[in-house]
């Protein structure tokens, strides 16, 4: 698949990388429709450039067609048009059951202090492959992703995944 890629301050590429496979009974696959381009995207084209490996896939804000669900994904199917919230979340732990979502105590990455690991955003926030590419793993599936109606335009819902 074509993906954005970071390799260095101010150097970013579209390249052919691998397409993404499910891991865990809770991910999903979507077919990327449309990826928005949040201002803290800057941070990670300059000022974050000490926790980018070269070969990053950025972005956060995505939508897109469920392709596939793993065993423990049971609210979207294949077919679903979904919007996937920037910050991955469980939705069951302590943080999670109190909305503090950007707190999940699952997702969290521990090594750095910092909080839920997010799409496309560092080291820092877990290195998760972003969505500024055709396709997206989708981890936590079974609570990120919301069903949104067939019809109106993309822009109308990307918004939500910020």
């Amino acid at each position: 698949m074509k993906a954005l890629t970071w390799h260095g301050k101010r150097d970013v590429r579209v390249e052919s990388v691998p397409d993404p496979v499910l891991k865990e009974a809770g991910d999903a696959i979507i077919r990327v429709t449309s990826s928005g381009i949040c201002g803290s995207d800057l941070h990670l084209y300059e000022v974050m450039g000490p926790f980018m490996t070269e070969g990053d896939i950025l972005g956060h804000e995505p939508m897109g067609i469920v392709e596939e669900v793993g065993t423990g994904v049971t609210h979207i199917k294949p077919g679903d048009r979904v919007v996937i919230p920037f910050n991955i979340s469980c939705g069951h732990c302590y943080m999670c059951d109190r909305q503090m979502f950007a707190q999940c105590e699952t997702t969290q990455v521990r090594e750095h202090g910092t909080g839920a690991s997010l799409f496309g955003y560092t080291k820092l926030y877990g290195a998760v492959p972003g969505a500024q590419a055709e396709y997206l793993r989708v981890p936590q599936a079974q609570f990120g992703p919301i069903k949104v109606p067939e019809g109106p335009p993309d822009d109308r819902f990307v918004y939500l995944s910020d």
